[in-house]
C-alpha cells in the first residue's frame, strides 16, 4: 500500500504559503484558537491572519466554530489533521491492538508460569509423597528433582517472554510517537 497524500487544486494553493502551514501547525498543537490568538502566536496583524484563515476554511482544512459568543474559534478538520499527521490513525490502531495483545500475552505467560509452579516438586514440598510416618521418600524425591531439572529447563516459556517483550516495545514506540506529537500527556 502506497502512502500518498492526494491534494486537490484548492488545497494545494492553500498550502503553498508558509503562513497557512504555520496556522495549521498551531491549530494542531492547541486544538482551537481564535483569530487574536493566532495573530499573537505568529506575530502578524489580525487582518492578515483573517485572509489566510478564509483561504484555509474554503479549502476545507479548518473550520470556524461560532457558538454565538464574542469569539470565533478555528479548528482543524479531519482533512487538515490527515495532512499534518498522516500516520496518526495507524499509530492509534497499532497501539490499541498491541495493548490488547499485550494483556492477552501477559495473561498467557502468567498461566504458563503458574503451571510450572505446579510441578511434582512443588507437590512434594507441599507434603505429598511422604513415606511411612511422614518421612520423605528419598528415592522418589530424587526422581522428582531429576524430572524437574530436565522438565523446567525445557518448559521455560521463552517464546511467551519474547512476545511480551516485543509487544511492550511496539506499545512503547507508539506511545513515544504520540507523546512527541503531543497527542497524549
Amino acid at each position: 500500500m502506497e502512502d500518498k497524500i492526494v491534494l486537490d487544486r484548492e488545497t494545494f494553493k492553500a498550502l503553498a504559503i508558509d503562513t497557512r502551514v504555520n496556522i495549521l501547525k498551531k491549530l494542531d498543537e492547541r486544538f482551537q484558537l481564535t483569530l487574536t490568538d493566532l495573530a499573537n502566536e505568529l506575530n502578524m496583524a489580525p487582518s492578515t491572519i483573517s485572509e489566510h484563515l478564509d483561504k484555509l476554511v474554503s479549502a476545507g482544512l479548518i473550520r470556524q466554530v461560532d457558538r454565538g459568543m464574542k469569539w470565533k474559534y478555528y479548528r482543524l478538520t479531519p482533512k487538515g489533521k490527515g495532512i499534518l499527521n498522516p500516520y496518526e490513525k495507524r499509530v492509534w490502531i497499532i497501539l490499541t491492538v498491541s495493548t490488547l495483545a499485550l494483556f492477552v500475552a501477559v495473561y498467557h505467560l502468567l498461566l504458563r508460569l503458574g503451571q510450572l509452579a505446579g510441578t511434582p516438586l512443588a507437590n512434594l514440598i507441599a507434603g505429598e509423597g511422604r513415606g511411612v510416618g511422614g518421612a520423605p521418600r528419598m528415592l522418589e524425591a530424587e526422581k522428582v528433582m531429576e524430572y524437574n531439572i530436565v522438565s523446567k529447563t525445557s518448559q521455560i516459556p521463552y517464546s511467551e517472554l519474547m512476545i511480551v517483550l516485543l509487544l511492550v516495545l511496539v506499545t512503547g514506540i507508539c506511545v513515544g510517537y504520540l507523546i512527541r506529537k503531543k497527542k497524549i500527556l
